[in-house]
């Protein structure tokens, strides 16, 4: 890892250049995921974690705080944080049934073959959306993972709310391109 590049790497990426963050993102993915899987146990939610710190990065770019010229400590720091904060937030939510009376299953409401399709054509889409530039990403996850307005997006996001829009059409005609037919 060199330590030194992240300084510029940084500094091209505060000047829109989404290529020097992903190639920031590549550098250091790795350490991030593996602290928050460390801490938490499990791959989705470190999964999670490792890609709102990145979040938080692009959106504090100017703020990122360098240590011999490596922003890996304050995306562990930040990793942390956000660790911690998720955890809290699970501690907090209590638990609201009994997993005796769930009801009925995917099974039994729906045909085994249509749901396993469905994840399938779901891992297919989130695929090809990992593709597509970090921003653009972060646009489709907060809008549809997040479940996010437009304005809210885009105030997560530091952008303005037409491009959100305009990134969230781009994403969805690729999306209807790729995979219009399979519906």
């Amino acid at each position: 890892m060199n330590a030194a590049r992240d300084q510029g790497l940084i500094a091209s990426a505060s000047r829109g250049d989404e290529r020097a963050f992903g190639m920031l993102y590549d550098q250091h993915i790795e350490a991030v995921y593996l602290q928050a899987l460390a801490e938490l146990g499990s791959e989705d939610d470190a999964q999670d974690v490792a890609q709102e710190v990145f979040a938080i990065a692009w959106r504090k770019l100017g703020k990122i705080r360098l240590v011999s010229g490596s922003a890996l400590p304050w995306l562990l720091t930040t990793c942390r944080n956000v660790t911690a904060n998720r955890l809290r937030s699970n501690q907090r939510r209590p638990v609201t049934e009994n997993l005796d009376d769930v009801g009925p299953t995917m099974a039994d409401t729906e045909p085994f073959e249509k749901a396993v399709d469905s994840q399938h054509l779901v891992s297919r889409v989130e695929g090809e959306v990992a593709t597509m530039s970090f921003l653009d990403q972060q646009v489709y996850r907060s809008v549809f993972h997040d479940g996010l307005s437009y304005d809210e997006a885009a105030e997560a996001l530091s952008i303005s709310s037409s491009s959100v829009r305009k990134r969230l059409n781009r994403v969805r005609t690729r999306l209807r391109a790729k995979f219009g037919e399979e519906r």
